[in-house]
């Protein structure tokens, strides 16, 4: 029996940092220059998926 895993919604830093592989120092300093945004839920800091995917969309752009 195969279960569907729901597609995520948000990542914290250290999910965010697991799924593109880019250092946590990077991160932050995207999120502090405003190219990545996040929001916060109680303590946590997050990352919606779809803005994390048009941040790494960007930089594709800009390698091609």
């Amino acid at each position: 029996m195969q279960t569907n895993k729901p597609e995520r919604l948000s990542y914290g830093i250290r999910e965010a940092v697991e799924a593109t592989s880019v250092g946590r120092s990077l991160l932050y300093e995207e999120i502090k220059s405003g190219k990545l945004r996040v929001f916060k839920i109680g303590s946590r800091t997050l990352i919606a998926s779809e803005d994390l995917q048009s941040w790494l969309d960007g930089y594709k752009r800009h390698a091609a």
